[in-house]
């Protein structure tokens, strides 16, 4: 069994691609920046989560991006020193201090940084990619504070490329190699709430989608550290390849021909029909009954608001346990909501955002 690296927070595992650097320039004393979550509602072809040497994984994504989210407040104590002091109420500190270290080495920064990171909103490893959301949300307030010289689609490539996650909560040193498909970073820095990602962390259609987000979580979940939930994925991840030997050439077409030409007309109907049928029909969710014991039982349960019609995209998010509803009408939104209560979830509710992460305050650097 291939056992994913250990690694300490700051190593950079594949380097950036080129940007113009003579463009980094401090231009902000403190920065406030909100950084919205996503849930993931489907793996393309899931087979490429299995483990590699170069630590990039191809499996591609549909991303919802919500309203929940992530805030990050950032001040310069000076310039050169290369401290971090990080709040005592920002939990996940391993997080913090990778994305800092990583940002330091693709601009070529040394500052001393005082960091508040406010993750309370959002629970970890449940489905809302709060890691690479959390390590996102930093990366972003320190490429605005230095006049944003590392573009978009270079700066997700290289979070999507250097992952990890704190292996547990007393260790804020050292990470775990975890996969990331680029979701979180794709879902913060685009303008348009629906994603569709495939290859290297390459957003290849989006659109914009107004609509409520439901999201059940069982009412008895617990958070779990990642070096616990790696070493039960480590032990699954031969059903992931199995699943997307079988289903990839079906899912490709499927999104090819159908989903991608109904997104550019504007809906969500072929996107969310080959999502369902992942979830729910090739086996995706019993894949991940590892993170909650009972999943696919949930599966049978949550799967009529979509047969039925009470929601317009109804998945897990990642390897779950959240499942979330998509709905733009309230007399389905409520269905849901009271359906999922009486089946033991506790609600989250949130909207589709069609928005890349929002800069909230920010006071100029002075010489």
């Amino acid at each position: 069994m291939v056992v994913f690296p250990k690694f300490p927070a700051g190593t950079v595992l594949n380097c950036i691609q080129k940007f113009n650097k003579s463009k980094t320039k401090l231009t902000y004393q403190s920065i406030k920046v909100f950084y919205p979550c996503r849930l993931d509602a489907m793996a393309i072809n899931p087979a490429g989560v299995v483990y590699n040497d170069t630590l990039k994984f191809t499996p591609g994504e549909v991303a919802i991006s919500i309203s929940i989210g992530i805030i990050v407040n950032i001040k310069i104590l000076d310039k050169n020193k290369g401290e971090l002091k990080i709040s005592p109420t920002t939990k996940r500190k391993a997080l913090v201090k990778h994305a800092c270290y990583l940002m330091f080495k693709a601009l070529g920064i040394q500052p001393s940084l005082y960091i508040d990171v406010d993750s309370s909103q959002v629970l970890k490893h449940c489905g809302f990619g709060s890691s690479t959301a959390t390590i996102s949300a930093v990366a972003v307030a320190i490429n605005e504070m230095y006049n944003k010289p590392i573009p978009k689609d270079v700066l997700i490539q290289y979070l999507a490329s250097n992952h990890g996650e704190e292996i547990c909560d007393a260790d804020e040193d050292n990470l775990k190699a975890v996969q990331s498909i680029g979701g979180s970073a794709s879902g913060g820095m685009n303008k348009q709430g629906v994603l569709v990602i495939a290859g290297n962390a390459v957003v290849i259609a989006s659109m914009h989608y107004e609509a409520d987000v439901i999201i059940a979580i069982p009412s008895n979940f617990k958070e779990q550290n990642a070096q616990v939930l790696m070493e039960l994925e480590e032990q699954n991840l031969w059903k992931f390849k199995r699943t997307g030997d079988k289903y990839k050439d079906k899912i490709a077409y499927h999104l090819l021909h159908i989903a991608l030409p109904d997104m550019k007309n504007k809906t969500i109907k072929g996107l969310a029909e080959i999502v369902y049928d992942y979830r729910f029909n090739m086996g995706s969710i019993n894949n991940c009954d590892f993170t909650y014991r009972g999943l696919g039982n949930l599966a049978k349960i949550v799967g009529k608001l979509y047969t039925e019609g009470h929601c317009d995209m109804l998945s897990l998010s990642s390897v779950g346990p959240a499942f979330f509803a998509i709905t733009k009408n309230k007399k389905d939104k409520n269905y849901c909501i009271n359906y999922f209560k009486e089946n033991g979830f506790t609600i989250k509710e949130a909207k589709v955002f069609n928005k890349k992460y929002q800069v909230l305050e920010a006071r100029a650097f002075y010489e």
